[in-house]
């Protein structure tokens, strides 16, 4: 027995003293940094929240877009919207990732999906070029379309009445093409690689005009500096897109009502108070006339004669009008001279040398 508890003793103080060789770095770093299990720790948990935070939202809400549906997928992507139809239902975008450059149409479908077709694929670093046309010519044209077409109708209507015009259909749907492709507003969009050059066509048929026509005009500046340093800038666009859902708010035009006039109100009927008899003045006291004396006469005063009108000189007689002149009368003139005396027949004619 004793034996056995000797031969145990050694065995137990060789395990419990250990030499400095056979300890490790580890374990004596372990021991002079006793805190750095708790610095690990808060480590991995700055690291976990820093990457929820990098994580894409998937949050969405009309219109729809094409990035919270990629987030769905774990994809980290730069959405630039294009155009988005009047019902907020379809949209179409350009999306750019670390590798590739997309033109994405999303849409809200009946059964309640949301789905993506991506229209245009290109490896980023491959890009060259931009370009944007904006295909108004058949909105320029538009007055010659609705020309055309009415200038058919009326060819149709010479034709009913059997008058020789032929070639009214063609100008009808010359007119109606031309109209249609106005409504399209067609934007062509191309960019180019080592490969040539790829076009986009895009459509304003139904689509929102505001977001359209500030997309296309802010795309070239943005895609400038897409083509310098690689990132596609969105903040301008951004803020046309947060104006959109801001609702418009009316404006209201305060109608101000003219103050009343106040009605003339009535005088009070004051009835007339008759005088109160110790108000009313004594009468001036009678002095006696005297019965005997002589008259008294007042002193006269000489009291001017009022002033007498200046007499209105009387305007001067007007010239006798020119007598007429005399007509002589007819009968007054002499009578005309007495044709000299006709010799008879007959008689010997007067001779001075027969005297």
């Amino acid at each position: 027995m004793d034996e056995d508890i000797a031969t145990d003793w050694p065995a137990q103080e060789e395990e419990e003293t250990r030499s400095l060789d056979d300890v490790t770095l580890g374990e004596v770093t372990q021991l002079a940094n006793p805190d750095n299990d708790g610095a690990q720790e808060g480590d991995d948990t700055d690291s976990e929240a820093d990457n929820e935070d990098d994580k894409p939202s998937t949050e969405w809400s009309f219109p729809v877009r094409a990035a919270p549906i990629l987030a769905l997928q774990g994809e980290t992507v730069t959405e630039f919207p294009l155009s988005q139809h009047v019902t907020g239902h379809q949209s179409t975008s350009l999306i750019v990732d670390e590798k590739l450059m997309r033109i994405v149409e999303s849409r809200y479908d009946t059964d309640g999906i949301r789905r993506l077709n991506v229209r245009m694929a290109l490896v980023k670093e491959h890009i060259s070029g931009y370009s944007h046309t904006h295909l108004d010519i058949f909105q320029r044209l538009m007055p010659i379309w609705a020309s055309s077409a009415g200038f058919g109708l009326f060819v149709w209507l010479m034709m009913l009445t059997n008058l020789p015009m032929i070639g009214g259909g063609a100008f009808i749907l010359a007119g109606l093409a031309g109209i249609l492709l106005a409504k399209l507003d067609l934007h062509r969009i191309s960019f180019s690689d080592h490969g040539g050059r790829h076009d986009f066509y895009l459509s304003g048929w139904r689509q929102n005009p505001f977001l359209i026509y500030n997309s296309t005009a802010l795309l070239g500046p943005a895609f400038v500096g897409f083509l310098r340093d690689g990132e596609l800038d969105t903040k301008h666009i951004d803020v046309i897109v947060e104006s959109m859902k801001q609702p418009i708010q009316p404006t209201v035009i305060e109608h101000v009502k003219p103050s009343p006039v106040p009605a003339a109100q009535p005088l009070p009927n004051i009835s007339p108070q008759p005088p109160i008899p110790s108000q009313i003045p004594a009468p001036p006291a009678l002095h006696p006339i005297p019965l005997a004396g002589p008259p008294v006469t007042a002193p006269q005063t000489d009291i001017p004669s009022p002033p007498v009108a200046a007499p209105i000189p009387q305007p001067l007689p007007l010239p006798p009008a020119p007598a007429a002149p005399a007509m002589v009368p007819f009968n007054s003139l002499p009578p005309p001279p007495l044709p000299p005396p006709v010799p008879q027949a007959g008689a010997p004619a007067m001779d001075p040398l027969w005297d």
